[in-house]
């Protein structure tokens, strides 16, 4: 019983430093490779890459049709929590700024079944200045290389990149409200 034990600790302390070291070693040098960095400065400085999508309800668009509009880009899945958890505030901040502001919520989920099931929990999500788009080859997530959901990108009138935000947050504070009249040139 006792060698039993200690071949199961054994395992438990291998694997745990092979999932350490697989996340410290490869997954950092993932996330600050020279390519990533060079393509979120390009981004910055010369504008998005433009993607001509279809959203869920079957208007295609593409992303120079917002130009002179702030646009959230927005990376999540149903399954997600955090990116749950943000729906919310996300929907009070597009409502308030009553076309200023563009959201593209581009869906991570393995079927398009997931996201219609989600929907009926936020039916504001199909409102008006929302796009809901269904990225079932990933190909949208490979362009804006994202590595985690959920994952915004916000672009200014000119359609270039002034932030990357990784992880949930509130979107509707006073903060976020004063950064958005600051992209907007509104000030309050």
């Amino acid at each position: 019983m006792k060698q039993h034990l200690k071949a199961l600790v054994l395992v438990l302390v291998v694997g745990s430093l092979a999932v350490w070291a697989f996340n410290h070693f490869f997954m950092s040098k993932v996330a600050q490779s020279p390519s990533n960095i060079s393509s979120i400065e390009k981004m910055e400085t010369e504008g998005v890459p433009n993607f001509t999508s279809k959203a869920l309800d079957g208007q295609s668009f593409d992303l120079n049709q917002m130009k002179g509009k702030v646009v959230i880009l927005n990376f999540w899945a149903s399954w997600c929590g955090p990116c749950v958890e943000e729906v919310p505030s996300l929907i009070k901040l597009i409502k308030e700024y009553k076309g200023d502001i563009q959201l593209i919520a581009v869906s991570g989920d393995s079927n398009e079944a997931d996201i219609h099931v989600f929907l009926k929990s936020f039916p504001e999500l199909k409102g008006e200045n929302i796009k809901i788009v269904y990225d079932q080859d990933r190909s949208l997530m490979k362009m804006f290389e994202v590595a985690r959901l959920p994952e915004s990108l916000i672009l200014n009138k000119d359609q270039k990149l002034v932030k990357k935000l990784v992880g949930s947050i509130d979107w509707h504070t006073k903060d976020s409200l004063e950064y958005m009249d600051s992209l907007l040139g509104k000030s309050k």
